[in-house]
């Protein structure tokens, strides 16, 4: 669009495109509600006030509008359907625009990984923007599909300038901290192109902040409770306060929000399932959490809209005004904040939570390739030859990315260490994917309460090789070869018998399915490990993050049992008497 082609129907001589009349118009700048119409050109909004022409007329019956909902930090490939279909699905929602962190696909499949990302969504009406990972892999303590270095970034990101904002969430922040050049090398090159550093730096304050935020970091998703928030807020960065199917940090954070600190506060997700997102609602979700607990109406969506728009230099976004994209949410009130009609770019894309639109795939070359080159894993591979009765056990905290570790007391058969599932200590193992051999590596867990059968997954993070669970060998290795001939998946096995699966294709993390369709299979997983005796929320997604060897505490990973606190491998079997 030409600025020369908008400026005759704002000044009313021309005909809007779309006149939307009686409207009340939450103004993010003025935190008002205006009453009045707004006239739409094309793809943008040509003004607001007593516009009477437009050749589409629709009437909004006094009905709030306010702009397009943002997502500020997340992970598409947690949502476990393909990108465009988690576009339809928070597209239902209100979410105009997502702020992506690809480093999930990024550390099965590199670069190309993060290309099928913005490739397979080029033209589809949401504005999904990509923060390219930082840590590729993620630790040294795993094997990786990928290794992305700060010469990869230099000519991926002049090649996809357009579409992708800054770096992501920067995990290792002792590297930051520490000085470390490579890490830092990455920071250096985003920056110098003006673009924004996404931080990850749970727990820390005082003056190792101050070094991480002096590394150019602006942003900080990983707040748990107000107090830390408060000194991040204050030392300049924006929080991006998390609600998302695991992590559930919003209300908590909720009495930062005041009339000082408001502009500084943003609205994401992280990590969602679509059970969750079809159930409850996305940022929608978020909005109502908020004003439920006492958040002013506007100063929520101002989190949800124009505070995330200008951290990341969206300049044209978040914010219903003369120049803007069209990009709006027409809802019932401003209590139960019910999306009633979407617009992007002019046009209705849903109604009712529903869309109303085809939005189809670019069809970029197929990046569905079983990234499992490993061979088949036998009985034998599970044995563990005892060297003493007391063992490391990780403990499954349940909802939570963080695992405790204790010693237990192990059962020796034939001189093997065994599973003992009446003390909920069970056999679990990591399997390196990547690997054209065996790479493998199997320890004890306790605190998932199952009593019988198996389950494996494909998603393990950050590395996401394959992680199985259960109370006997059989039932471990039926389900983890299930996953290998998936090409990735979930799968829970009882007595050798598969009694639930969810093929994951797309690099062994995102089904083919609709959300629909993956909502209902993940809640028959869920079902199944009830039946299994499970006493998690979601045992899967907490196995999901038994190999992630950069939180705390006790982890496995394909090349062994990481002491995350020690950053170093420790043994699974330990003395009497002996720490953990």
């Amino acid at each position: 669009m030409n600025i020369i082609d908008i400026i005759p129907v704002s000044r009313g001589d021309n005909p809007a495109d779309v006149l939307l009349k009686n409207c009340r118009i939450v103004n993010v700048f003025s935190g008002e509600i205006e009453k009045g119409n707004i006239a739409l050109f094309k793809k943008r909004i040509a003004g607001i006030g007593d516009y009477d022409e437009g050749r589409e007329v629709i009437d909004l019956e006094g009905a709030y509008i306010v702009p397009g909902l943002i997502d500020a930090h997340l992970h598409i490939e947690s949502s476990m359907v393909s990108p465009v279909e988690f576009a339809k699905t928070i597209l239902a929602r209100g979410t105009t625009t997502a702020i992506a962190d690809p480093h999930e696909i990024a550390n099965v499949m590199g670069l190309s990984g993060i290309e099928y990302m913005i490739r397979s969504t080029e033209g589809i009406p949401v504005n999904l923007y990509i923060m390219i990972p930082s840590a590729v892999p993620a630790s040294s303590m795993e094997t990786s599909g990928a290794r992305i270095s700060a010469m990869d970034m230099i000519g991926f990101v002049e090649k996809f300038q357009n579409r992708i904002l800054g770096l992501g969430e920067v995990m290792n922040f002792p590297d930051i901290i520490n000085g470390d050049r490579d890490s830092i090398a990455k920071i250096e090159l985003i920056r110098h192109k003006y673009k924004k550093i996404d931080g990850h730096i749970p727990g820390v304050l005082g003056k190792p902040l101050n070094a991480y935020i002096s590394a150019f970091v602006r942003s900080e998703h990983e707040c748990t409770f107000v107090e830390e928030a408060r000194e991040k807020l204050s030392r300049g960065m924006q929080i991006l306060m998390r609600e998302g199917s695991v992590e559930r940090n919003l209300v908590q954070l909720l009495p930062l929000i005041n009339d000082k600190t408001y502009p500084f506060v943003s609205f994401c997700t992280d990590d969602k399932h679509p059970v969750d997102i079809i159930r409850e609602g996305h940022i929608d979700h978020n909005v109502r959490l908020a004003i439920e607990h006492g958040i002013d109406p506007i100063i929520a969506i101002r989190a949800a809209t124009i505070n995330t728009a200008r951290h990341y230099n969206l300049r044209s976004m978040g914010a219903i005004a003369p120049g803007y994209k069209a990009d709006l949410v027409v809802v019932d009130n401003l209590r139960d904040f019910n999306p009633i009609m979407v617009f992007k770019d002019s046009k209705i894309v849903a109604r009712n939570g529903r869309l109303v639109t085809e939005i189809v795939s670019q069809n970029f070359p197929q990046e569905k390739v079983n990234t499992f080159k490993c061979q088949k894993i036998n009985e034998k591979d599970l044995e563990l030859p005892a060297e003493g009765r007391f063992v490391r056990a990780i403990e499954l905290l349940g909802s939570e990315v963080l695992t405790g570790g204790c010693v237990m007391d192990a059962k020796i058969e034939n001189g093997m260490a065994v599973g003992n599932p009446s003390k909920d200590l069970l056999k679990v193992a990591a399997i390196c994917r990547y690997c054209e051999g065996k790479s493998m590596s199997v320890a004890f867990a306790t605190g998932s309460g199952l009593k019988k059968g198996a389950v494996a997954t494909s998603v393990g993070h950050d590395s996401h090789n394959l992680g199985v669970l259960g109370t006997n060998d059989s039932d471990m290795v039926t389900a983890a070869n299930r996953v290998m001939e998936m090409g990735g998946g979930l799968v829970a096995v009882i007595d050798g018998k598969i009694v639930s699966e969810l093929p994951l294709r797309i690099a062994g993390l995102m089904s083919e399915m609709t959300s629909k369709e993956v909502a209902e299979r993940l809640v028959e997983l869920k079902e199944a490990t009830k039946t299994m005796g499970s006493k998690l929320p979601d045992l899967f997604m907490t196995l999901s993050f038994m190999q992630l060897s950069v939180i705390p505490k006790l982890k496995l990973t394909n090349l062994g049992l990481v002491d995350v606190e020690k950053n170093d491998f420790v043994s699974l079997f330990v003395k009497e008497g002996q720490d953990v």
